[in-house]
């Protein structure tokens, strides 16, 4: 289950255009875009209800569905993504990781990749991902 459909209103301020977090608790934008690069926040494996999924594969599943979902509301998709920064509690899961994530990309485009292990995520995730989007054309 993907996350709902919803408009977010452009900020533009000093070259920089935010994207507010559509949920007014969240104290970030969604997205920001520098140029010709959308910077999507760091994202756990929450449902559309706002729930983290159980289970490191389905927080990995979640995560890529929710990001497709957010890209495509800025008129964008997976194969513009170029940089993956990846923060995981148990490195044990590497490799279930990279089997999971590889099918997304093309694979002659796989985009540049930053991973490292963490003591904690945010309610209590295992895996948490952040990606920059080249915008073609400036937006």
């Amino acid at each position: 289950m993907s996350l709902p459909e919803i408009p977010v209103k452009p900020v533009h301020a000093d070259g920089v255009t935010y994207y507010m977090h559509p949920h007014p608790r969240s104290p970030f934008s969604e997205a920001a875009q520098v140029g010709g690069v959308l910077y999507l926040s760091a994202m756990i494996g929450l449902d559309a209800q706002g729930r983290l999924v159980d289970g490191f594969e389905p927080q990995v599943r979640q995560i890529m569905s929710n990001s497709q979902a957010i890209l495509r509301r800025y008129g964008l998709g997976l194969e513009h993504v170029f940089k993956t920064t990846v923060m995981m509690k148990d490195m044990a899961n590497w490799s279930a990781f990279n089997r999971l994530y590889k099918p997304y990309f093309h694979p002659t485009r796989l985009p540049v990749r930053t991973a490292f292990g963490v003591s904690d995520l945010a309610y209590g995730a295992e895996v948490e991902l952040e990606f920059q989007a080249y915008v073609p054309h400036g937006g």
